[in-house]
This record gives C-alpha cells, structure tokens and sequence, in this order.
C-alpha cells in the first residue's frame, strides 16, 4: 500500500440516513394521499400546490386540475373573503385558524358543500418551506340533518304553541263562562227572597271560591298563552307580565318598550321574546333574591332585543350546563330552553352574570332571518 495514498473510511450511518429519509417521505406521502378528509397545501398566496384524493372527490375536479389554481375559486360566492382573511392571520403570525364556509364542487355532480377547514403553516418538511395545510371536513350531511332537526323543533315549538292558545282560549270562554253563570246564580239567589242567615253565610263561601277559581283559570291560561301576546303584540302583553310579576314577588320592576308600537313582530318572534321574559322572570322569582328587575324590548337595526336584568346574587355561568349530579338540573334546564328557543329563530342568547351581582339576559333575533 502506498503510504501517500490517503485512506477513505466509509460512513455506516450516511447509507441509513439516505435510504431513512425517502421512506420518510413516503410514508408522509401515503398518509396525505390517503387520508378520509381533504387535505390541500397551499403557497401563502392560496395557490394550490398539493392535494389529496379525497380533496379531487370533494372538488369534483382531477388532481392536474388543481395544481396551481387559487383556492378561493372554489368557494362559493360571498364565501371567498373568509378564504383570504384566513390567508391574512397567517401572514400576520397567527399559527392555526379554523371555520366554516361552503365549497362549490364541479364535474358531473355539481353542488355546494358546507365543510370546516382546519388552517395552519406547514411545519417539519423540508422540500415545501413556508406552505400552508389546510384540512377540510365535509358537514354537508350533518348541516341538512341539523337543518331538519331545527326545523322540526321549530315545528313542535309552534305546535305547542298553537295548543297552548286553544287551551287557554277554551279556559277562558268555557270554564271562565261557566264561573260567571255561578257568580249569577248565587246573586239570584240572594235576590229571591229573604234567606237565612246560615245560608247567606254558605253562599258567601261558595261565591268566595268561585272567585278565586276564576282568578286562578285566569292565571293559568294566561301563563298557558296570553291573549293579549295575540291580539295587542309583544309590548303589551310583556307590560302585563311583568306588572302581574311585580305584584306577586313584590320586587320593584321596570318595564320599557322602544320601536315596537309602529308595526308588529313576526309572530315567532314576540313569541320567543315574550317566553323569554317569562323564564327569566321565573328564575329571577326562583333564585335571585332580587330588589330591583329591568325589563326592556326594542327593535334596532334590524333586530329584535329583549333584556332582563336584575340585582339579585347571580351566579357563575361555567355551571350553566345541567349534569345528573346537581340538583338543580331542571331550573338550569330553563336557561338552556331559551337558548335553543331563541336558536330556532336564528337568534342569541347572553347570559351575563357573576356571583354577588347580578344576571342580565339578552335576547337578540334577526328580523329578516326570521321565520314568518
């Protein structure tokens, strides 16, 4: 061996390290492409530089298609701003973003899907630095199941309402009739003639029953459905609820209306309002150990508010949620009741409260989106 001749000793972990990497990436490559979801990488432009097959089955377009095209194409219209909004946080730092939007697929079925994209910068691959990722999830299915179940929920509500009515209709003509033919017999009673004086005594008895009788048929139905709710509005009928109110808890209550006496409210809508008042009220009488309550109904900007506030003790929303070993499931269940009422009327609901002051709620519905 010639001693001039410099020696090359192999490197054993070079060969590893070659052959570990592609595998790597092979292995990276099939969980993309073979991943349920879509799953699509973009330039910080939105441009598409990858996609998987799930995203050329949800596109309805091929994989060559895609390659280069800008994402928001394939949003529908009116949808395409959240696309580069999403592209802007990122730009700006934001690590992740995620929301919902509709995509419009093509090809031989074309239609819209409502997904959930999940955004974030690609991290751990060398080959595409500084890439976006998006994966998208398609709800369609689920949006329409929960579309029908919103709309028979909002069904069942308005049925209940409707025999709600009937029932507090028929208690007041039928039953509220029938006490007032009582309370004109026993006065005839009294004016036929001289009566003794034990059956003078039995007759106040009995007429004092059948006064309260009334009061209570009166008070049940209008708890049932007011009568005012449909032949005055909104107003009106929740200034005598919340006046009766007052009057049976003796708390101070204070009621105020602005934009209502113009035009009516949507039926639904002074429904939910009026049910929301009233479960407030409830819990308030139930719970609060207010002094003093505020009560105001307004239409603005093209929505419907209701808001109740009282100085009571209030309490920590993070409890709001009802589980089976608090026992008082049943009146947390009033406040989730609102929610989903006001929910099925494309409103919202805010609970803002804190223990040692106070509960508001605050109703808000959509004129324009609203039912009727």
């Amino acid at each position: 061996m010639d001693p001039n001749e410099t020696t090359h000793v192999a490197d054993v972990s070079a060969p590893d390290a070659v052959i570990a990497e592609p595998i790597r990436r092979l292995r990276y490559q099939e969980a993309f492409e073979f991943a349920p979801d879509c799953q699509l990488v973009t330039d910080r432009h939105g441009i598409l530089v990858e996609a998987n097959h799930a995203a050329t089955v949800l596109l309805g377009s091929r994989k060559e298609f895609l390659i280069n095209k800008p994402l928001g194409l394939f949003a529908v219209e009116g949808s395409r701003a959240r696309f580069y909004e999403c592209l802007w946080r990122l730009g700006q730092g934001a690590l992740m973003d995620a929301f919902e939007t509709r995509l419009s697929r093509r090809g031989d079925n074309p239609h819209e899907a409502h997904v959930v994209a999940r955004v974030g910068e690609r991290f751990g691959d060398p080959t595409a630095p500084g890439t976006i990722y998006w994966l998208i999830r398609d709800i369609t299915q689920w949006r329409r199941a929960e579309d029908a179940r919103a709309f028979l929920q909002l069904r069942l509500t308005t049925a209940q309402e409707d025999e709600r009515r009937r029932i507090a209709r028929d208690m007041h003509d039928t039953v509220g009739q029938t006490l007032t033919a009582l309370a004109l017999g026993i006065q005839a009673l009294r004016d036929a003639g001289p009566l003794p004086q034990a059956t003078l005594c039995r007759l106040d008895v009995v007429q004092r029953l059948a006064d309260e009788l009334a009061g209570q048929v009166h008070d049940l139905a209008t708890r049932l459905r007011p009568t005012a709710l449909d032949d005055l509005g909104l107003e009106a009928a929740a200034g005598h609820l919340v006046a009766d109110w007052s009057v049976h808890t003796g708390v101070n209550a204070d009621f105020q209306s602005d934009g209502l006496t113009a035009e009516r409210l949507p039926s639904e809508v002074e429904t939910t309002l009026y049910r929301v008042v009233q479960e407030a009220l409830t819990n308030i009488a139930k719970h609060a150990r207010a002094r003093r309550v505020a009560v105001v109904l307004g239409r603005n900007d093209g929505y419907a508010v209701a808001v109740i506030e009282d100085d009571g003790i209030g309490f920590d929303p993070e409890e709001i949620a009802p589980t089976p070993r608090r026992a008082d499931t049943r009146d947390r269940l009033g406040l989730l009741g609102m929610r989903e009422r006001v929910t099925l009327v494309g409103g919202t609901l805010e609970i803002e409260a804190a223990l040692g002051r106070g509960t508001t709620v605050i109703a808000r519905v959509p004129l324009q989106a609203a039912p009727g």
